[in-house]
């Protein structure tokens, strides 16, 4: 397993695939994380404003990761998004994506980490992962993104 930072034409595709695959985002979600790689790749990582880390098993990605610095805020970031292939899922590359993240915020001068998700039953998985990955539940929107589907925010000190 490989991780690498720099983005390529190519993974416009593949990462498209990558979110597709777990059968967790909405059409028009894929297509705002896709423009998310779009903006990387034409403006760069500084300009963009968003990082990525994406991990590669034989020279395929098969997982990535995106945040970058809230504007505004002295030492905070999102992280926007981190998703593992479906073949993938279960056997720690997500952990260890996460943990990469989280250095490089830290190596960025980074102290929180935030994340904001679904509270549909979909997404009971993810916030088990969050939680594990030592992240606290600290405020709850209701019906943020829809009737009955909250707003959750998590927050990892680094």
């Amino acid at each position: 397993m490989n991780f690498r930072r720099e983005l390529k034409n190519s993974d416009i595709k593949v990462l498209g695939e990558i979110l597709k695959s777990t059968g967790f985002f909405y059409e028009f979600e894929v297509g705002v994380a896709l423009e998310l790689v779009r903006e990387n790749l034409e403006r760069g990582e500084e300009k963009s404003g968003y990082s990525f880390i994406i991990v590669e098993r034989e020279q395929q990605p098969t997982a990535f990761a995106c945040y970058g610095k809230i504007p505004c805020t002295l030492n905070s970031y999102d992280l926007y998004w981190i998703v593992v292939h479906q073949d993938q899922k279960g056997v720690g590359v997500g952990k260890l994506l996460m943990k990469k993240v989280e250095e490089d915020i830290e190596r960025l001068g980074g102290k929180n980490i935030w994340i904001e998700t679904s509270s549909r039953p979909l997404y009971e998985a993810t916030r088990r992962f969050y939680v594990k990955m030592d992240f606290k539940k600290v405020a709850e929107l209701p019906d943020y993104y829809g009737k009955n589907d909250n707003k959750l925010v998590y927050l990892k000190k680094v």
